[in-house]
C-alpha cells in the first residue's frame, strides 16, 4: 500500500513537470535552423540539457563505465528501449538515425525532426543510399552521428544481428567509431542481468506504459559502457559491423554472468 501511495505521489509531481518540459521543447525547436549544417554548439547544448532534465523526471540514474569520447565521429550501440535516445543524448551532442515511422509520431516526431534526426525506411535501397550520402555530408561538416545497427529494438540481453548497410558511410574514411553498450539491469547493483519487463514492453511498442512505469518509480538505473574507439580506416564496412557487434556482445555477456 505504501509503495502504491509513493508511486501515485511521484506521478502527480512528475507528470505536470513533464508536460511543461515538453511544452518548452516544442517552443525551443522553433529557434533551430532547418539546415542541420547551421547548428551551433548552443543548439546541441540545449538539446542535451533538455534530455538531462527529462532523464531526471523519469528517475533514471546513469552508471557510466569507460570514457565518453567526444573526439569520436560516430557512435553505435545495441537498442533496448525508446528511452535509449534520452540517456545517450544527455551525454553526447549527436544526431540520431531512426526509423521513418517516428517522423509521424505526435510531438516526438516534431521534436526529433527539428533537432536533426535522420530517418531511414527499412527495406528501401534507394532511401538507404540517400541516408548514407547524408551521413557522409554531416560527418564531413564535423557533425556527430549515433545509430542502432540492429535496426529495431532488441531483447536487451544480446545483439542478434547488426546490419551492415549504414557502415558503408564510413568505409575508406579516416574517422572513428565508439561502440556503446546499453543495459537496463533488473536490480542495480545486485543484479546487472537485463530487465525482461522493460525489454518486453519495448518490443511490444508500449511506449506510454513504459514511461508511466519510470515516472512512478523513485529511481531506475541504466548502465552505459563506452568502449575504445575503432578507426574505420583499418576495416571495411563488413568488418566494422562484425567488430562492433562482437565488442558489445562481450560486455553484455559479462553483465549477465
Amino acid at each position: 500500500m505504501f509503495k502504491l501511495v509513493i508511486s501515485i505521489v511521484l506521478l502527480l509531481i512528475r507528470l505536470p513537470l513533464l508536460i511543461l518540459l515538453i511544452a518548452f521543447g516544442l517552443l525551443a525547436i522553433n529557434f533551430y535552423p532547418k539546415d542541420v549544417s547551421k547548428f551551433k554548439k548552443s543548439h546541441y547544448l540545449v538539446m542535451m540539457l533538455w534530455m538531462k532534465v527529462l532523464s531526471i523526471l523519469l528517475g533514471i540514474r546513469t552508471i557510466i563505465a569507460g570514457n565518453v569520447d567526444n573526439s569520436a565521429d560516430l557512435y553505435v550501440s545495441n537498442h533496448v528501449t525508446y528511452l535509449d535516445i534520452i540517456i545517450i543524448n544527455k551525454l553526447l551532442p549527436v544526431n540520431f538515425i531512426a526509423k521513418s515511422e517516428i517522423a509521424n509520431w505526435p510531438i516526438v516526431g516534431n521534436l526529433a525532426s527539428r533537432t536533426g534526426t535522420l530517418y531511414i525506411k527499412r527495406g528501401d535501397n534507394i532511401e538507404s543510399k540517400k541516408i548514407i550520402n547524408e551521413m557522409q555530408k554531416r560527418l564531413d561538416s564535423n557533425k556527430k552521428i549515433f545509430f542502432f545497427p540492429e535496426g529495431r529494438i532488441g531483447n536487451g540481453r544480446r545483439i542478434k544481428k547488426f546490419h551492415s548497410k549504414l557502415f558503408k558511410a564510413v568505409e575508406n574514411r579516416q574517422i572513428s567509431i565508439q561502440p556503446v553498450v546499453i543495459r537496463y539491469p533488473k536490480s542495480y547493483p545486485g543484479d546487472t542481468s537485463y530487465s525482461n519487463d522493460i525489454s518486453v514492453k519495448s518490443q511490444e511498442g508500449e511506449m506510454i506504459r513504459l514511461y508511466l512505469d519510470f515516472l512512478m518509480k523513485p529511481k531506475s538505473h541504466v548502465i552505459l559502457h563506452f568502449l575504445e574507439k575503432v578507426n574505420t580506416r583499418d576495416y571495411d564496412f563488413i568488418q566494422l559491423t562484425s567488430l562492433t557487434e562482437d565488442k558489445i556482445n562481450k560486455v553484455l555477456d559479462k553483465l549477465d554472468s
